[in-house]
């Protein structure tokens, strides 16, 4: 079978040969047509691809090409067909559905047909469909007859048509005066097109801009509008005027593919070209609010320029208000409500003006926080942005300053709130710099301004040059200019008390609680912490900031924290180690100041959860330093541990004894732990090693490693912070030589305790008085020979009996209820106790020196076995060793039979020291952990029992 393409071009040649006349490029052509036309067969046989080919279609079929201005046209008037065929059911989600997509298309043949005007159809549509609108809102019953989606979508059309239309309103309202005019052909804009164009390239100022690829573009007739008002005399522009253009810039924010910057300069130039104060005001605050449109997330800062124009801007509003103070700014005001046409006269009464002062300073003082959060703390920019803050205070201040005019106190108190939250982290030194700073700052503005006569100098000189300098300014040269009468106050304590003063008179409940944790930081950071502890504890704040926001919580955090630094300053030890455990005590100290995020791997953070916290994140400026946090946590803990358990190892202290801090005791378990422990590197290295010298009685090497840190010239007060950490680790060395070694030595002399640490003897004096006070120390003055007597721990005959004897008493009370909860099905078999261990892990030598017994059974959860017998000759054979039980630990075993032995019971349970056998009895029972007011026998009776006299 012969191909269907060979088949088509032999057909081909059978004609060519048939007709035989005519030239070679004629009878090519008849051979094309011929293939072209052949029958139905010959068609259907062709290849798809050479179907619509110029070669394969006849001369009758040659399709028509028309531009893509004419199908643009076609459709948007295909378009406009639909849309009355569904008003004619009365069908709105279709209507609503077309009135989309004849917007687009709108746009899309306005591109196309470069400078045609809005076609009549379009506008034709536009008043169609507003008259079907009012007739069907007219008609109640068939409204109601609708139903809930096709409502829905009329109120929709209703919405849409009222905030488009007015956009058109000249050519709806042209048509209605002459319907009967011949509706323009997309010949026509062809034409009208082509001559605009033909004129345009005639002209110097074209409008066109190449973008480099062969694409222009095209300026809308809207914007052409812009700038036919721009190019308008100042003087023919007239009140009116300005208020349709401002409500057509209003209509149009928020819409797609509108421009906002083309918006704010819009706007800024009516602001100049407003007749009257109160129109002017008007135009202001809606660039304001056009200015915040620009970065209209919420999740990054706005830029620099742009803060610093708006506030500019907000200056120059307050600054009109201050000069006709019968214009008021309201933000529950509808401009809409009231139509003006010309500016209202002063002796009218107060003009209100639609504008929330109070809002627009709280959005620039988060964009101001915000954009600190994100810059390079250790860059140039940084401090750049921080010189900001003087023009914020200005603005804060007019801002005051104009709400007290008004006598608007709940206003005013959160403008309060928000300069006391810039000055309560600054000292004096600080604010003295500041206020230089401001004074510079103003004295360079003033200088750099021109005057009047040299600008309008300019003008006439080069008037392009001059006018591509304003409008193309430097966008990071943006400058605010300070009020004239901006000054700040001389002393940060009497503004931020009198602030705050005013806060608690006129705030709500969230206000108060800010300014109160201002205040304590700001006392706290002067070295006045008895006053920020009374400030704390009168408001009772500590109980009522868990119910607050997040952002309070930290602020009370870091007032804490900076309370806790402030008694350190002080010398107070406890007061500071009270203050820091509560925030070290759950190990998220940067979560809890807001001074970054930990990695944890327990903690599981959703993208919303992380992106509010790091929206919380303190700027580097206002951070507590962590390292000197932890170093003043862990000395403070360190001089209070170390004495405590030598006190306990002496047992000048209950034997049950609860760790001060638990961060300290984890790191000095896992310090003690190291096999080989290198020389300290970071703070807890430095303190841990500081701690295992001072345990050692060697306080000169403890000071050497803390005074190695190099946190301590971030430590500013009164005193200086070495000198004070040397005096505090004599004290601690002290009370801790006199815990650890007192019980060697009868008497001890007060100089050689003076050498010794290096103290002078009233210190040392007090020291020793007190601990014998609170009866730690053993001992009293022998005041003629200043020296301290040690008095014998050793308990007497009667005191040993009775201990026994509530031993014994104590094992009888447990055998009892032990007895009956096995009766009553109580404890289990595997609660029972262990069984007896061994006879004798050895012998011993013949002194009996090194007599041990066996290990004693694992009992069960109340009690663990007995111990084996220890050996049998005399001397100092220790017992056995009882293994552990949850509730109390084995009994020792049973010691040597001829001399009283030093035989040393386990542990029990929790128990901390061994007990010693006196007089062939058993060892002292000591109480349990979990149980202080019941006794566990650690010791036997020797083996030989005899009677007790």
């Amino acid at each position: 079978m012969a191909s269907r393409f060979w088949a088509a071009g032999s057909s081909g040649e059978e004609e060519e040969e048939e007709s035989g006349s005519g030239s070679e490029e004629e009878s090519s052509d008849d051979s094309d047509s011929s293939s072209s036309s052949s029958g139905p067969a010959n068609k259907k046989d062709l290849s798809r691809f050479l179907a619509g080919s110029s070669d394969s279609d006849s001369e009758n079929d040659r399709r028509v090409v028309r531009s893509a201005k004419d199908r643009r046209f076609d459709e948007l008037n295909g378009t406009c067909d639909e849309l009355r065929n569904k008003m004619h059911i009365n069908d709105w989600s279709a209507i609503q559905t077309l009135f989309d997509k004849l917007n687009k298309q709108l746009e899309k043949a306005l591109k196309t047909a470069d400078g045609a005007p809005v076609p009549r159809s379009y506008v034709k549509m536009l008043v169609e469909l507003d008259d079907f609108l009012t007739q069907t809102l007219a008609n109640r019953d068939a409204k109601k007859k609708m139903s809930p989606t096709n409502a829905k979508a009329l109120n929709t059309m209703k919405q849409r048509l009222r905030k488009h239309n007015p956009t058109y309103q000249a050519q709806m309202d042209a048509f209605r005066e002459h319907p009967e005019s011949s509706e323009e052909e997309p010949s026509d804009l062809d034409s009208d097109a082509s001559d605009s164009e033909s004129d345009s390239d005639s002209k110097s100022g074209q409008e066109e801009e190449d973008d480099g690829e062969g694409f222009e573009k095209i300026k809308s007739k809207q914007e052409k509008k812009k700038d036919k008002l721009l190019t308008m005399n100042p003087q023919e522009i007239t009140y009116d005027m300005v208020s349709k253009k401002l409500k057509e810039v209003i209509l149009s924010r928020g819409k797609k593919g509108v421009d906002r910057r083309e918006q704010v300069e819009m706007l800024q130039y009516l602001s100049t070209v407003a007749k009257g104060p109160s129109q002017q005001v008007e135009v202001l605050v809606h660039v304001v609010s056009a200015l915040f449109d620009i970065n209209p997330s919420m999740s990054t800062h706005m830029a620099v320029p742009l803060w610093k124009r708006c506030t500019g801007t907000l200056l120059q509003v307050l600054g009109l208000l201050q000069q006709h103070q019968h214009v008021v700014l309201d933000d529950t005001f509808d401009s809409g409500l009231v139509e003006r046409t010309e500016e209202p006269d002063a002796s009218q009464g107060d003009v209100h003006v639609w504008g929330s002062l109070v809002a627009f300073v709280e959005r620039l003082d988060d964009e101001l926080f915000k954009s600190l959060q994100v810059i390079d703390p250790h860059t140039h920019q940084y401090m750049e942005r921080m010189r900001d803050e003087v023009a914020f205070l200005a603005l804060a201040g007019k801002a005051a300053e104009y709400l007290e005019r008004r006598r608007d106190t709940k206003n005013q108190a959160r403008i309060a709130l928000r300069r006391v939250e810039h000055f309560y982290v600054k000292t004096d030194d600080v604010y003295g710099a500041i206020r230089r700073m401001a004074a510079a700052q103003k004295e360079q503005t003033d200088a750099a301004e021109k005057p009047a006569e040299e600008a309008e100098a300019d003008m006439e000189q080069d008037p392009e040059d001059a006018e591509m300098e304003a409008a193309t300014a430097g966008l990071g040269k943006e400058t605010v200019q300070l009020p004239a009468d901006f000054q700040l106050e001389e002393s940060c304590q009497n503004f931020l008390f009198q602030q705050c003063g005013f806060i608690y008179k006129h705030g709500d409940e969230r206000t108060k609680a800010r300014a109160m944790l201002c205040t304590i930081f700001f006392k706290a950071i002067h070295d006045d912490f008895h006053g920020a502890r009374d400030s704390l504890l009168m408001s009772h704040l500590q109980d009522s900031v868990p119910h607050m926001d997040i952002s309070t919580q930290i602020l009370y955090n870091r007032a804490v924290a900076q309370m806790g630094l402030a008694a350190f300053r002080a010398g107070l030890v406890v007061q500071a180690h009270n203050c820091l455990s509560e925030l070290y005590a759950s190990g998220r100290v940067k979560e809890l100041l807001a001074q970054g995020m930990s990695l944890s791997r327990n903690q599981d953070r959703t993208p919303e959860q992380e992106k509010l916290e790091r929206r919380r994140q303190m700027p580097f400026h206002m951070h507590i330093n962590l390292e000197l946090l932890e170093a003043v946590h862990l000395i403070c803990a360190m001089l209070l541990e170390v004495p405590s358990r030598a006190a306990v190892a002496c047992g000048a202290a209950e034997a049950r004894r609860r760790p001060i801090s638990k961060p300290w005791e984890r790191l000095m378990s896992n310090f003690e732990k190291q096999t080989f422990t290198g020389p300290p590197e970071n703070v807890r290295d430095h303190v841990m090693a500081a701690s295992r010298a001072l345990m050692g009685g060697d306080w000169r090497q403890a000071y050497e490693h803390v005074a190695s840190l190099t946190v301590w010239s971030l430590l500013s007060g009164k005193h200086d912070p070495k000198a004070l950490m040397r005096s505090k680790l004599q004290e601690c060395g002290l009370q801790t030589y006199l815990f650890a070694s007192g019980s060697y030595y009868q008497s001890l002399s007060l100089e050689q305790l003076c050498q010794m640490f290096e103290l002078p003897e009233e210190r040392v004096h007090g020291i020793v008085s007190k601990m014998m006070m609170d009866e730690g120390l053993q001992g009293s003055w022998d005041q003629p020979t200043r020296t301290i007597v040690m008095h014998s721990a050793m308990p007497t005959r009667l005191q040993a009996l009775a201990t026994e004897f509530a031993d014994k008493a104590s094992m009888l009370v447990d055998l009892n209820e032990r007895a009956l909860a096995l009766r009553t099905g109580g404890l289990s078999a595997a609660d029972d106790e262990g069984g007896e261990g061994g006879q004798g892990g050895r012998r011993g030598d013949r002194n009996g020196r090194y007599g041990e017994g066996g290990q004693g059974g694992f009992g069960g959860n109340r009690r663990g076995g007995r111990g084996g017998l220890g050996g049998l000759a005399r001397g100092l054979g220790p017992g056995g060793r009882g293994d552990r039980g949850d509730r109390d630990g084995g009994r020792g075993g049973r010691g040597g039979n001829r001399r009283p032995a030093s035989s040393a019971g386990f542990r029990g349970g929790f128990g901390e020291h061994y007990s010693i056998d006196f007089q062939r009895t058993g060892g002292f029972g000591r109480r349990e952990r979990d149980n202080p007011q019941s006794m566990t026998a650690l010791g036997r009776p020797s083996y030989r029992r005899q009677q007790l006299v």
